[in-house]
């Protein structure tokens, strides 16, 4: 019985051109609505009480995800060792968001501590000469990973698996 009530809103949405999400929010949107209206008689009061404080509570719980999201630390680790077939770059300097450039030579490891859900990550890459061989920047999205790794070696090859798991 139900499905049928569910093709019969699929059918209306897309006739209307709307999702299904959007019908949904409509759809409680007329329910608040008609209890705010109805809030007068004591049962629909009762449900419309409990409606807002059910809003609230939603509200907040997606306030507090929101802000551990955008403002929750994570510790980037530059790593300049050879991976496989990607050798260790001579020397590499590299910058976080455009902060403060690292120096790093071949086999060392540094840690940057970044507070947003995505980094930007400029490497300059030399030869031994010291001459500027390439430049990349790519955006990273670290979303609620804590801690990643990011070899540079493959970073400068072009290999799509330079993020690693952060070392214990």
């Amino acid at each position: 019985m139900m499905d049928e009530y569910i093709l019969i809103a699929a059918d209306f949405a897309e006739s209307a051109g709307l999702s299904l999400c959007s019908l949904g929010l409509i759809a409680f949107v007329v329910v608040f609505m008609l209890l705010f209206l109805l809030r007068r008689v004591a049962f629909f009061g009762f449900l419309f009480r409990w409606l807002q404080r059910l809003i609230v509570l939603a509200a907040l719980c997606g306030l507090g995800v929101w802000l551990f999201y955008i403002g929750r630390e994570h510790q980037i680790f530059l790593d300049n060792k050879t991976l496989g077939e990607h050798k260790a770059l001579e020397q590499v300097n590299v910058s976080v968001n455009g902060g403060e450039v690292v120096e790093l030579m071949e086999r060392e490891r540094d840690v940057k501590k970044v507070t947003e859900p995505s980094v930007e990550v400029r490497a300059d890459v030399f030869d031994e000469d010291g001459n500027v061989v390439k430049t990349l920047t790519k955006r990273i999205e670290l979303g609620f990973s804590r801690d990643i790794m990011i070899n540079l070696p493959a970073f400068a090859g072009g290999s799509g698996d330079y993020i690693l798991p952060a070392p214990r």
